[in-house]
């Protein structure tokens, strides 16, 4: 038996690239984690310990300032700005709007501002503020500004998105709530810089605005570029040198015996397809040593090497015989159907009647069988019969019985007498207790008369006075090869010119369609009137034609024969 392997049209990977782009890819995540790892425990302590020196300063220009005062600022400005009309107010350096912020320049303000300003110049720090916002018209206003002096805003100045730019509220929240976040901005002319806020409360608790601290922190940037172009490439040949030692360790243990293990299994292959694959040492050759799951592999591939051969000589064996078989079987079904009269021609001469028949076996050969056969010039005797069972057995059956039907008629007797004869003749050797349904009659040519017996088959079709099919319910016997001594009976009918007689076995109303319904006795006669003016070859042919469709490509279940004459006298 030949064993065809189907491919998919797909490219195939190498092993040992998936294996070391694993590697490669794994190395450069973990290179990418450890600078990540690395970096926030870096960055976020540096962070945490601005923001902290942030906090320190403004509580301590706070301090200096006093609450009192702060109150009092904070209280005068937002009377003033929240005073002057919208339509001054938009433009916020214009003499007329400075013209309401000047009177609150006065000495104490000044000795405010100069305490933000040395605040500012000791600690090296950008800016500190003391701003609050206005979230109707979205701006930051200034209270105190500690920039130098032609940078600085005066009480009540504000700025926007509009112009300016300035962290919005949620922002503002935020950073207040984290002890390390702050906004970060990057400008030409002062680089890398961080804004940290916190808030001012008078003294009941109420939050009156923020202070604001801008730090420079280009140092911080620089110092986290320095790690990087140090650490980044350390790291990168320590990972490429320990992916290499696992790509190479991998190949060695893993890749390379798969590798082995696959070619062997590939030329093993190829050698049992060409017939040389018994008794081969393909698995063995190779000597795997590799002290683990994979040298495992290789014990069982050697044991099953020999399995392997002789479960494939045993298949091909059992192919050989099966294919033996088939033909034999082939051989057989064309002896039994061979064994079945097909001479429908040589009676076309004789126009007292017409006749034709059909077996149709369930398996390669069958267990019904027909025969029609002169007995004399007058005398035409017709059978149908159906053997238990299906397959080889059956089929032996049925070339005994029909033997035996047919060497006994031609002796002369009734279809009963026949049917007892043959009845005692099978059951002295059946000891595999088969049986056989039979329906046998005799037509008298000139008369029209027919002399029938049935032993245990199905009811016939014959025609009546308006010329359609009705069930004919003769008198049954018990199935032949039951037991011997039996006694059959005879019944007689008489058929004039132009009627018909249809028998068939059982797989005819037992046919089923997929839903397991049975064609029936009632769709065998609708089928039959429905064809009434064919001739028996035509007949028989819509009748199969009806059983095909209505099966309906469901399995054929039993056999299926049919026979049917026309009388013409």
């Amino acid at each position: 038996m030949e064993i065809t392997k189907y491919k998919t049209e797909t490219k195939k990977k190498s092993l040992k690239r998936v294996a070391r782009n694993a590697i490669l890819f794994g190395a450069f995540a973990f290179l990418i984690m450890t600078v990540a790892v690395e970096g926030i425990l870096f960055i976020f302590p540096t962070l945490q310990n601005y923001k902290r020196e942030m906090i320190h300063e403004g509580d301590y220009a706070y301090s200096l300032i006093g609450q009192e005062y702060v109150e009092e600022i904070y209280k005068e400005v937002k009377e003033v700005y929240y005073s002057v009309p919208d339509d001054i107010k938009a433009d916020r350096f214009s003499d007329e709007f400075k013209s309401y912020l000047i009177p609150i320049i006065d000495d104490d303000f000044l000795a405010a501002r100069e305490i933000l300003v040395k605040c500012r110049k000791a600690t090296k720090i950008g800016n500190i503020t003391f701003t609050f916002f206005d979230e109707d018209k979205e701006s930051l206003v200034f209270v105190l500004d500690g920039n130098v002096g032609e940078k600085a805003y005066l009480p009540g100045q504000y700025i926007n998105n509009k112009v300016g730019t300035i962290d919005s509220l949620d922002t503002i929240n935020k950073i207040m709530r984290s002890d390390w976040y702050m906004h970060v901005t990057y400008g030409k002319a002062n680089g890398f810089e961080a804004t940290n806020y916190e808030g001012i409360y008078d003294t009941e608790g109420n939050l009156i605005g923020y202070i604001s601290i801008t730090i420079s922190i280009n140092a911080f940037v620089k110092q986290i570029l320095l790690f990087l172009s140090i650490y980044i490439p350390i790291m990168l040949v320590l990972i490429l040198f320990l992916a290499f030692r696992a790509n190479t360790e991998a190949n060695k243990r893993l890749i390379n015996p798969i590798n082995s293990l696959a070619r062997a299994a590939r030329q093993y292959t190829a050698l049992d397809k060409n017939g040389e694959g018994a008794n081969t040492k393909v698995f063995q050759d190779l000597n795997i040593s590799t002290n683990d799951e994979i040298e495992e592999l290789w014990d069982t591939m050697v044991e099953m090497e020999d399995d392997v051969s002789n479960a494939m000589k045993k298949i091909r064996e059992s192919a050989a015989k099966e294919e033996r078989m088939a033909t034999e079987l082939e051989l057989a079904k064309s002896i039994q159907l061979s064994a079945l009269p097909s001479n429908f021609d040589d009676f076309d001469e004789d126009t007292r009647f017409d006749i034709y028949a059909l077996m149709t076996p369930a398996k390669e050969v069958g267990g019904d069988f027909y025969d029609f056969f002169m007995i004399d010039k007058d005398h035409l005797c017709m059978v149908i019969a159906d053997v238990s069972g299906k397959g080889v057995p059956a089929a032996l059956f049925m070339m005994n019985s029909k033997t035996l039907i047919k060497n006994r008629t031609l002796q002369g007797g009734k279809p009963s007498e026949i049917l007892s004869f043959v009845n005692d003749g099978i059951c002295e050797d059946n000891i595999n207790e088969m049986f056989v349904t039979v329906w046998l009659g005799i037509l008298t040519l000139s008369t029209g008369e027919v002399i029938a017996a049935n032993a245990g088959h199905e009811y016939p079709f014959i025609t009546d006075e308006n010329g359609r099919y009705e069930l004919f319910t003769e008198p049954h016997g018990v199935v032949v090869g039951a037991f011997g001594g039996l006694k059959y009976e005879d019944y007689t009918f008489t058929l004039n010119k132009g009627d018909r007689l249809f028998v068939y076995t059982d797989g005819v109303p037992e046919a089923q369609n997929r839903k397991e319904e049975f064609f029936g006795r009632d769709r065998i006669i609708d089928t039959l009137n429905r064809h009434l003016e064919e001739k028996p070859e035509e007949l028989i042919t819509s009748v199969k034609e009806e059983i095909d469709r209505f099966e309906d490509g469901a399995l054929q279940f039993d056999d299926i024969t049919m026979l049917n004459i026309t009388y013409y006298g």
